[in-house]
């Protein structure tokens, strides 16, 4: 089989959106970070290369094979990427607001109800990533690219780690419920989804097939 230059390119792009993805989070999660601009940058970035990853994922699997879970998969995605940014965001302009507080009680109640808002739009982001990561499991269980094993594992990150896992602590995030934080096992799947796409050589298995 032969790939189209389109495809290939798409490769390069998820590798590389994948691989800043998967940085991104856990330094943002994990090292304090003393600069505000920088702070913004990172955490802005996380949501746009991860919706693009995945969509050049997807592109990656329909070269293969076209089916509705697969363009149900990307958009999911997409619309996961568009939530997380709109939820960091409003994270980082509570905790830099530049407005002095009148009312110390009154701060802190209002404080208390945006992490609500917030906390919702956090089970809101994870449904779309569950809904994407199990439909992606699911496309790759007879693509040889990624195999049984790592669709099988997406498929149960999405349905149990993720979906599961928050609407059984809801509103509570999973690591505050008694449970873990479903971030770490699914970032590390997608980690291997890309490390799976850079050892995908398209030219040698056009070659192989010519």
């Amino acid at each position: 089989m032969s790939y189209l230059p389109e495809v290939q390119a798409w490769r390069r792009v998820g590798i590389a959106l994948g691989l800043v993805a998967c940085a991104v989070y856990p330094v943002a999660v994990l090292v304090p970070i003393p600069s505000r601009h920088l702070t913004v940058v990172l955490a802005a970035s996380f949501g746009p290369a991860f919706a693009f990853a995945c969509w050049a994922l997807g592109r990656i699997l329909q070269a293969r094979r076209k089916s509705v879970a697969t363009e149900i998969a990307m958009l999911s995605s997409v619309l996961a990427g568009a939530l997380v940014t709109a939820m960091i965001i409003v994270q980082l302009a509570v905790r830099y607001s530049p407005v002095p507080p009148v009312d110390p009680g009154l701060t802190k109640f209002v404080v208390h109800r945006i992490w609500d808002v917030d906390l919702g739009l956090d089970v809101a982001f994870d449904v779309f990533v569950g809904i994407g990561t199990t439909l992606f499991g699911w496309c790759m269980l007879k693509d040889p690219r990624f195999g049984q094993i790592l669709g099988g594992a997406g498929i149960l990150v999405g349905t149990v780690v993720i979906l599961g896992f928050n609407f059984a602590t809801f509103p509570l995030p999973p690591a505050e419920g008694g449970l873990f934080d479903p971030g770490i096992v699914t970032g590390l799947w997608y980690l291997a989804v890309v490390i799976m796409m850079i050892r995908w050589k398209p030219e040698a298995e056009g070659q192989a097939s010519a």
